[in-house]
């Protein structure tokens, strides 16, 4: 029986799309792609961020998820994949047991400060120069229809610009959008793109065949 990674690689490979671009869509670091395709478990983290991955680079790429997601519990195993052990835990002791103190209490609340305030920041910074987020859950590739218009629907960041075939299109507050298209040709390319307000861009691109 295939994987789930297995399975993710060969959708992906199918659709022509590169590691790279997947990150870009689900935020998902290359790395931990990599991993999840290869089955390496070890890399990653625990179960229930992977299943996080597996659903949202299962959604963009079009399989149904629940499956995924089965045939991944199926597949990984605590006897296979033990979770590891910390010293703290594996050696504790006996001799002091660790005190809260007023001033172990004023240091945790700052240092926790001081790291929500970086997150922050570095959220901001990937909003601001990163690429916008864009899912078309709407036409699959390679579909066939026998109708001259079809509609194309999915949601991107809400401060995006979004085009479909250089065409602007709104988008709502929550940053979906529907649109339909005119299908002209027995081969058509529908171009979804999705512009942030620092220029980076994401684009999707859709193969529509119509049949008479």
């Amino acid at each position: 029986m295939r994987t789930v990674g297995q399975i993710l690689k060969e959708e992906r490979e199918r659709k022509f799309y590169s590691l790279d671009e997947i990150e870009k869509v689900t935020k998902i670091r290359k790395e931990l792609l990599e991993a999840l395709e290869n089955g390496e478990y070890e890399k990653l983290p625990p179960p229930t961020f992977v299943q996080g991955f597996i659903k949202n680079y299962g959604k963009f790429l079009g399989l149904n998820t629940e499956k995924l997601l089965a045939i991944f519990r199926r597949e990984f195993s605590e006897g296979k994949n033990p979770p590891r052990i910390l010293d703290s835990f594996a050696n504790p002791l006996d001799k002091k047991r660790f005190k809260i103190t007023p001033t172990r209490v004023l240091v945790g609340v700052v240092l926790s400060f001081v790291v929500i305030f970086f997150a922050y920041l570095w959220f901001q910074y990937r909003f601001l120069v990163g690429s916008p987020y864009l899912e078309v859950t709407q036409p699959a590739d390679q579909q066939t229809t026998t109708t001259d218009e079809i509609t194309v629907i999915g949601r991107t960041d809400p401060e995006a610009k979004l085009s479909i075939n250089d065409q602007e299109i709104q988008v709502d507050q929550n940053g979906k959008f529907s649109q339909q298209i005119k299908l002209s040709n027995q081969e058509n390319t529908i171009t979804i793109t999705a512009v942030s307000g620092s220029g980076k861009q994401t684009k999707v691109t859709k193969t529509v065949f119509l049949k008479h």
